[in-house]
């Protein structure tokens, strides 16, 4: 394991280390009113809004006993984010029940928190319970996250090239969690219906094209995945197959332990196993977005949290898809040892 460097004194940058240049081909099927950019030498597709808030996020003050949770979109992080927090928390499952994933578990990805309220219907009527919801979600900008006590979880979707360097100087725990591309891109199509709740749906053949073609949002998706791969033998940092964590809860469970420095029985490891079981996990109102679909921004808490299992690809493949996809495989598995775990 790569010893964690020595704390040195914190970089300010004046303006982004990398260039953030304009995107006119990325395809917009799962945030279609949102323009793009591509950032950095790997060019990874972000909202424009990066542009704004990207210097921000890059200058974030990391401390060293921050958990950060990072990996693609729907690559089992909502999952694996409960098992963070509640092992964090020394399971505690009434604080988790008060507040909704997103308050206890916020994404540095600003973004992302302040479109959530750009998007309630303007016909809608907002009970007081609506507008606890919106005000929580003021508080998860960057400025609150700054001034945030106690320990801090903070997702991100972001790569971590895209990411604050400040969390690897001061030795802040980093999690990664990876899946199969395959089930992936199957995830995105089903969740893309569940953020529009007045919007067409989207060919599954055009996400994948834009999927493999490098064009959806915050592909391409191998160099995300790379990135982490790289680091998996880092001080500080855990690498996560979210096939791993479907397979055999309890391991991965013991694994974040380890990591976070927690001792758990084994009748905490079974109530943590059985509270995080799919049906309850479905039903879970704190990290199923219920709050979403209060607001009207969503539509379907069930199509958020699926089938928590890996494999449901193959019905939505054909032949030729799937011939292009191990071609695009194959060629981004020829530099790396990166494997992914397979039935």
């Amino acid at each position: 394991m790569t010893e964690c460097p020595m704390p040195r004194r914190r970089t300010i940058f004046k303006e982004l280390p990398f260039d953030v240049v304009e995107n006119p081909h990325a395809h917009r099927l799962t945030m279609p009113d949102l323009e793009a950019v591509f950032v950095g030498p790997k060019r990874y597709v972000q909202s424009d809004r990066y542009k704004e808030f990207g210097l921000d996020i890059y200058n974030f003050e990391a401390r060293p006993d921050d958990v950060y949770l990072i990996g693609y979109l729907r690559s089992g992080t909502t999952l694996t984010c409960e098992i963070v927090w509640q092992i964090g928390n020394d399971l505690d499952y009434e604080g988790a029940a008060k507040d909704f994933m997103d308050y206890r578990f916020p994404h540095i990805d600003v973004m992302g928190t302040l479109e959530v309220t750009r998007h309630i219907p303007k016909t809608k009527t907002l009970t007081e319970e609506m507008k606890e919801i919106i005000h929580k979600y003021q508080q998860l900008d960057l400025k609150g996250l700054s001034e945030r006590e106690g320990r801090r979880f903070i997702k991100s979707h972001l790569a971590l090239s895209l990411m604050p360097p400040h969390i690897f100087e001061v030795g802040a725990k980093v999690i990664y969690c990876a899946r199969h591309p395959r089930d992936v891109i199957v995830s995105l199509y089903e969740v893309s219906s569940f953020f529009r709740p007045n919007g067409p749906q989207a060919e599954f053949k055009d996400m994948l094209e834009d999927f493999i073609n490098d064009a959806g949002w915050n592909c391409p998706y191998f160099e995300h995945v790379k990135e982490a791969w790289e680091r998996r033998n880092d001080a500080n940092f855990l690498f996560l197959f979210y096939e791993d964590t479907i397979k055999d809860k309890r391991q991965t469970i013991r694994k974040v332990a380890q990591f976070l420095g927690k001792s758990l029985s084994e009748n905490q490891v079974d109530s943590l196993e059985d509270y995080l079981s799919l049906e309850k996990f479905k039903n879970n109102k704190s990290v199923n977005c219920d709050q979403l679909v209060k607001l009207g921004v969503a539509k379907d808490t069930n199509r958020f949290i699926r089938k928590g299992k890996s494999e449901g690809w193959r019905q939505y493949f054909d032949a030729e898809m799937k011939e292009k996809f191990d071609k695009w495989m194959e060629k981004n598995l020829q530099d790396t040892d990166l494997r992914f775990p397979e039935k």
